[in-house]
């Protein structure tokens, strides 16, 4: 009798132990997956705020790399060329609307003032009311002309697609601390 009770507690610890490791690993795995998602809010950050990229200049500057199809202006090697850089981190439906949009903004408004672009620091928290909605905050240097370098604080939200995991299909920049008006103020 006594060893029938000994296995059963040693079948009951047993179960315990697997039941505790399968609720470890689901806790772990769902972390891994949104640190991913800041993790690529990182790297979308940092592409957007070091530079600015001089290859996406070239393609938008040079009238060799567009070309009028059915009354509309193509540029197929910017196209390629952000396809390649940010393709892994965007929709394939929302990568292009992004360069349409906000993913310009800062770049080409640096390159036309002659500012220097670099990022400082991110921080990007996940929003406790739906998962798949991040906020950032980058604080950007820039700088001009061997001036001492300034920063500001860019903040936005990032929408993670549904049904295209760790690929965003929305990004928004929200508030900049008067970044946008002083590279493009012309001082």
């Amino acid at each position: 009798m006594a060893n029938k009770n000994v296995k059963m507690l040693k079948v009951g610890y047993l179960c315990f132990l697997l039941l505790l490791t399968g609720v470890l690993f689901a806790a772990c795995s769902n972390a891994k997956t949104e640190d991913q998602n800041a993790g690529i809010v990182e790297k979308v950050l940092k592409l957007q705020f070091n530079g600015p990229d001089q290859k996406i200049i070239d393609f938008l500057q040079n009238p060799d790399y567009t070309k009028v199809v059915d009354g509309k202006e193509v540029n197929d090697e910017f196209e390629q060329y952000i396809t390649e850089v940010y393709g892994d981190y965007f929709t394939k439906d929302y990568l292009i609307p992004f360069f349409q949009t906000a993913g310009l903004v800062y770049p080409v408004a640096a390159e036309l003032s002659g500012y220097e672009l670099s990022l400082k620091d991110t921080v990007v928290k996940q929003s406790e009311k739906a998962s798949n909605r991040y906020t950032f905050t980058a604080t950007v240097g820039y700088t001009k002309d061997g001036e001492k370098e300034k920063t500001a604080d860019v903040s936005g939200v990032v929408l993670f697609s549904t049904n295209e995991k760790g690929k965003i299909g929305k990004f928004e920049y929200g508030e900049d601390n008067g970044l946008y008006k002083e590279l493009t103020s012309g001082e």
